[in-house]
Protein backbone atom coordinates (compact mmCIF):
# COMPACT_ATOMS: atom_id res chain seq x y z
CA UNK A 1 0.00 0.00 0.00
CA UNK A 2 1.24 3.48 -0.72
CA UNK A 3 2.05 6.11 2.11
CA UNK A 4 0.42 9.02 1.59
CA UNK A 5 1.80 12.03 2.15
CA UNK A 6 0.14 14.51 4.44
CA UNK A 7 0.23 17.62 5.44
CA UNK A 8 1.21 18.34 9.26
CA UNK A 9 -0.63 20.94 11.18
CA UNK A 10 1.56 22.91 13.65
CA UNK A 11 0.17 25.46 15.92
CA UNK A 12 -2.81 25.62 17.75
CA UNK A 13 -5.86 24.61 16.26
CA UNK A 14 -9.06 26.81 15.10
CA UNK A 15 -11.93 26.78 17.67
CA UNK A 16 -15.43 25.23 16.44
CA UNK A 17 -17.31 27.44 14.96
CA UNK A 18 -20.97 26.15 15.95
CA UNK A 19 -24.29 27.88 14.09
CA UNK A 20 -27.74 28.60 15.07
CA UNK A 21 -30.48 26.48 13.62
CA UNK A 22 -31.49 29.86 11.55
CA UNK A 23 -27.86 30.42 10.47
CA UNK A 24 -27.63 26.61 9.55
CA UNK A 25 -31.17 27.14 7.57
CA UNK A 26 -29.34 29.69 5.93
CA UNK A 27 -26.71 27.78 4.86
CA UNK A 28 -28.64 25.00 3.71
CA UNK A 29 -30.86 27.40 1.60
CA UNK A 30 -28.07 28.81 0.01
CA UNK A 31 -26.04 25.69 -1.22
CA UNK A 32 -29.65 24.14 -2.36
CA UNK A 33 -29.74 27.68 -4.13
CA UNK A 34 -26.96 27.44 -5.69
CA UNK A 35 -25.32 24.30 -5.85
CA UNK A 36 -28.17 22.23 -7.89
CA UNK A 37 -30.01 23.23 -11.23
CA UNK A 38 -33.35 21.66 -11.33
CA UNK A 39 -34.01 21.05 -14.87
CA UNK A 40 -30.46 19.61 -15.29
CA UNK A 41 -31.08 17.65 -12.63
CA UNK A 42 -34.34 15.83 -14.10
CA UNK A 43 -32.82 15.72 -17.20
CA UNK A 44 -29.37 13.40 -16.06
CA UNK A 45 -31.93 11.56 -13.79
CA UNK A 46 -34.05 10.52 -16.77
CA UNK A 47 -30.50 9.58 -18.48
CA UNK A 48 -29.37 7.74 -15.50
CA UNK A 49 -32.94 5.46 -15.45
CA UNK A 50 -33.34 2.02 -16.81
CA UNK A 51 -35.55 1.92 -19.82
CA UNK A 52 -34.94 -1.21 -21.10
CA UNK A 53 -36.44 -4.51 -19.14
CA UNK A 54 -34.04 -7.41 -18.31
CA UNK A 55 -34.27 -10.29 -15.62
CA UNK A 56 -31.83 -12.49 -14.47
CA UNK A 57 -31.43 -16.60 -15.83
CA UNK A 58 -30.11 -18.62 -13.19
CA UNK A 59 -28.12 -21.83 -14.26
CA UNK A 60 -28.49 -24.96 -12.46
Amino acid sequence: MKRLKLPIIRGPMPEKKSLSMDDYLKFVSFHLKHAFHGATNREWKKRLAVDVPFSIKIKC
